[in-house]
């Protein structure tokens, strides 16, 4: 349950519609309540301030009609320009930014704030009467304008202008390569904070402590969908494995695609095992249709990756761009050199071993981040110098001599590949 409502609220997050719906209602909530204001406490306090004027009908109706129609006016070519600055990006960097751009939070605000402005100026302007009807109407209406909801509707558009004037610097400075590549830069160090599995539970520390448990995995539980594991819920797992007095193996971790009726976890032996403690495992992992950063570093660490090789691509041609990527991704390189891996080995609040995830070693990131870089650099003689250099940098600085020597075979491998050539 914590990994789906956790994928839950990232997809929420980078979506166009939650903060403009929140304004939404916030907009109607405040057009009711000022409404319910003018009608209560009239108009005539609001004279003695500078900064307000008093409206007549016909006046507050052109005011509030002018203002509301520019505002669906501006949010339409907002929206459109946003649409415009996401497709650029996406297929200039790859479309695995695309969820980075749709999480933009300047965007979602300016869109929900033309549209918030609009529907509480249509709102206020329904309630404005003039002093007379036709005399067809068997009605007495006397002329009432809302003055403080005209003022407010007022304040919303310089508020409005003001947003206008923020998202026109805005939108060029998001799709720009280095702010691009700085947001992923603070994901990456979010991640490593944080990294797979150091939030499952606790840490066995000493890990010749671990008991046998090689033969004992007897029940194995499969996935019933396909598709990208995007989290594990360790709670679910824990709380499982304490009432069943077992321990849970993870085969597939974060990011990993599961196919249908493939193993994701082994459990050790429990009497009376049945159909449903394998569903309560499968309740522990939450598999989409993508994947998502909230518990995969590895997928943020491909993105710089994507961006690289697109840059190198002979339809591109932009070295500069995989240089700024090699940059980030040689300063992910000393952040992992200055942190323990967190252990497999997850234990519950009495220290009783309860989870054995995937392991994660220094090679994976090795993998990741250098070695499927290395076919794409290697056919640019000034970024394989500049890679080659910002490995070794990497070496001097880091005192993680595994890791150090896990480089040192790509930085090889690219120095023999250009005295072949030569």
């Amino acid at each position: 349950m914590k990994a789906t409502l956790q994928q839950l609220i990232y997809r929420i997050k980078g979506s166009y519609w939650f903060i403009p719906s929140l304004m939404v209602f916030s907009a109607i909530v405040l057009s009711q309540l000022t409404i319910w204001l003018d009608r209560t406490l009239g108009y005539t306090w609001l004279q003695d301030y500078w900064f307000t004027s008093m409206n007549q009908p016909d006046g507050a109706r052109a005011l509030l009609a002018t203002v509301a129609g520019s505002m669906i006016t501006v949010a339409g070519v907002t929206f459109s320009l946003t649409i415009l600055a996401v497709s650029h990006a996406t297929s200039h960097f790859g479309p695995r930014l695309l969820d980075n751009f749709m999480r933009d939070r300047g965007n979602q605000i300016t869109l929900g704030t033309f549209v918030a402005t609009f529907l509480y100026c249509l709102l206020v302007l329904r309630v404005v009467r003039g002093g007379s009807v036709p005399e067809s109407w068997d009605l007495t209406v006397e002329a009432f304008v809302p003055q403080l909801s005209l003022f407010l509707s007022l304040v919303l558009t310089i508020a409005s202008v003001g947003e206008l004037i923020y998202f026109i610097h805005h939108v060029p400075d998001s799709i720009h390569i280095s702010t691009v590549l700085r947001r992923l830069s603070i994901d990456m160090s979010n991640k490593f904070d944080e990294l797979y599995p150091e939030t499952m539970g606790q840490a066995l520390e000493e890990e010749q402590d671990v008991p046998s448990l090689s033969n004992d995995f007897l029940h194995v539980v499969t996935s019933e969908g396909a598709g990208y594991l995007q989290g594990i819920d360790d709670e679910q797992l824990i709380r499982f494995a304490k009432e069943q007095q077992a321990v849970v193996r993870l085969v597939k971790r974060p990011g990993d695609f599961v196919c249908r009726s493939e193993v994701i976890a082994e459990v050790t032996r429990i009497t009376g095992w049945s159909d449903d403690d394998a569903r309560q495992i499968r309740r522990g992992f939450a598999i989409g249709y993508s994947r998502t950063p909230t518990q995969d570093v590895f997928f943020i660490l491909n993105e710089f990756v994507e961006v690289a090789t697109r840059a190198l691509s002979p339809g591109v041609n932009d070295p500069f761009t995989a240089m700024q990527c090699i940059d980030w991704l040689s300063d992910g390189l000393i952040q992992l050199s200055q942190r323990k891996l967190p252990t497999r080995y997850r234990m519950d609040e009495n220290e009783e071993l309860r989870i054995i995830t995937t392991e994660v070693t220094r090679a994976d990131f090795v993998q990741s981040m250098i070695w499927q870089l290395v076919p794409y650099v290697r056919g640019d003689r000034n970024v394989s110098q500049y890679f080659i250099a910002s490995l070794e940098r990497v070496i001097q600085i880091s005192d993680c001599k595994t890791l150090n020597q896990l480089i040192e075979e790509p930085i090889r491998t690219l120095e023999q590949a250009w005295q072949d050539e030569n």
